[in-house]
């Protein structure tokens, strides 16, 4: 016979080889990807006590936020829900709006933190951002998982970005007008209602938009003895490690030193004390580099009544100072 069959075994190992390449091909990465899509996307823009904002909720990831604060200084910031447990490498990269592989640009390297602060930029990092979203483009955040080799890809979509951001520039000129001590405070804008200072009212009209959850703040609670407004060495520390918490998070401009006393003795003595502690919390903070032109004093007097029988636990509890950050 002149026809070349090709016999049955042949085809069998022909079969067996193409299975092998087959096997032995790399298979696509596995991928988590993290945006909210045109329609749900939103972005928020309020005033707070020492700045302006934008705030942008990554769906089942966590929120970005930018901020312009009031001695000119803007950075953009991702807060992850359930931050790394280690740290980890990234890059940055710009994408067109559908987010598709070939059309994205590598901007940088960068490094993800195990706290809420998980992706922070540079000023000059920021306006990269920035200038990306005002024309449609996407930021996209690339890691591998800390737990497994799975590559997570979170997304800042521009959809409805220049709206808010519109509102955002509004702000930053309305507070260049007047003096930062009589601007709005806390106000979102426009007409959306939500908690971006630390120390906002919480009854918010149920009926309006909601801001997103915002990330907390730095804080700490200072103690003291009893009848002493002196720093103990414990005092101290905390102390230390807040101012430098708080170097890390540049969005929050304004630090509010809140003193209390217990309820024994004389309350307008206890008022004193307690103001007393404040200001040399505040003092303290002043010495590790944090303006004094940022902290704000206040004195919170609690109800005697309250405490007539408060144990010694609780009594210690109330000889302290709050550190709390608003935006």
């Amino acid at each position: 016979m002149n026809n070349r069959t090709v016999p049955f075994r042949a085809l069998l190992l022909l079969a067996a080889a193409g299975g092998a390449l087959l096997a032995a091909a790399p298979r696509a990465d596995a991928q988590q990807v993290y945006r909210a899509d045109f329609h749900t996307a939103q972005w928020h823009a309020f005033e707070g006590r020492s700045g302006c904002h934008l705030i942008h909720e990554v769906p089942g990831k966590g929120v970005a936020l930018l901020s312009h604060r009031t001695d000119r200084r803007q950075f953009i910031s991702f807060f992850a829900n359930s931050p790394p447990r280690e740290e980890l490498t990234g890059d940055l990269y710009i994408a067109n709006a559908e987010w598709r592989p070939e059309r994205r640009s590598h901007v940088e390297p960068i490094r993800l933190h195990p706290d809420a602060r998980t992706a922070r930029f540079s000023q000059r990092t920021t306006f990269r951002i920035v200038d990306a979203l005002r024309n449609g483009r996407a930021p996209l955040i690339r890691y591998r998982n800390w737990y497994s080799d799975d590559a997570v890809e979170i997304g800042l979509t521009p959809a409805h970005f220049n709206a808010a951001y519109r509102n955002y520039l509004g702000c930053i000129n309305r507070r260049d007008r007047v003096d930062a001590s009589t601007a709005t405070r806390g106000a979102v804008i426009p007409g959306r209602i939500g908690d971006p200072t630390a120390d906002a009212d919480s009854d918010a009209d149920a009926r309006q938009p909601q801001l997103p959850r915002l990330p907390p703040g730095p804080s700490a609670d200072i103690y003291f003895a009893t009848g002493s407004a002196g720093l103990t060495l414990d005092a101290m520390e905390r102390i230390r490690l807040f101012a430098r918490e708080l170097a890390d998070n540049p969005h929050w401009g304004i630090v509010l030193s809140i003193g209390y006393a217990d309820t024994r003795g004389d309350e307008a003595l206890n008022e004193q004390l307690a103001r007393q502690r404040a200001v040399n919390v505040r003092d303290q903070l002043v010495r590790k580099g944090i303006p004094e032109s940022r902290i704000e004093v206040e004195t919170r007097v609690l109800a005697r009544e309250t405490f007539m029988e408060a144990d010694a636990t609780e009594l210690a509890r109330n000889r302290r100072v709050e550190l709390r950050t608003a935006l």
